[in-house]
């Protein structure tokens, strides 16, 4: 026979899920705030011997999310879990039985949402890519060629 956990464990396991998550996002923060102050200081020390800074663009850029990358993520996703929803749902009513009779018909539909999620995702991240596809400045391609020789 198994015997019931006790209100102490789960009391610990609700703690545990919701404490260590916290203490990782506060210490992911600190950190990105301690990298912040050391950019700082280092600018302020360039800026006092006249050495000529890095541009601050590339200091942000390196650390930030790629947000595209995540909506992209996040679609397919979300596509994905509608459709096994909507499968699964389907072999179940397909199925009935004395379980799924409660069920009603046509629930199957509800996987929908979250196609439609993950589809709006996905425009969002095909309109981002364009947009920063546009924003970046085309450089031609330029063919080397040998140097000419003056002549005298």
């Amino acid at each position: 026979m198994i015997n019931p956990v006790s209100n102490e464990v789960i009391v610990v396991l609700i703690v545990a899920l919701v404490v260590l998550p916290t203490m990782y996002l506060a210490f992911q923060q600190w950190l990105r705030h301690r990298r912040r102050v050391m950019i700082h200081r280092e600018r302020l020390a360039a800026i006092e011997k006249g050495i000529e800074l890095p541009a601050l663009e590339q200091e942000a850029q390196r650390s930030s999310w790629n947000v595209q990358r995540t909506l992209l993520l996040a679609g397919l996703s979300w596509i994905s879990l509608g459709i096994g929803t909507f499968v699964v749902l389907s072999a179940v009513l397909a199925h009935p039985s004395q379980l799924t009779e409660a069920i009603p018909t046509g629930l199957q539909w509800i996987g929908i949402v979250p196609v439609g999620i993950g589809v709006s995702h996905l425009f969002v991240y095909v309109v981002g890519k364009k947009t920063e596809a546009e924003a970046q400045p085309k450089i031609p391609f330029v063919k080397e060629s040998a140097p000419v020789e003056e002549q005298r």
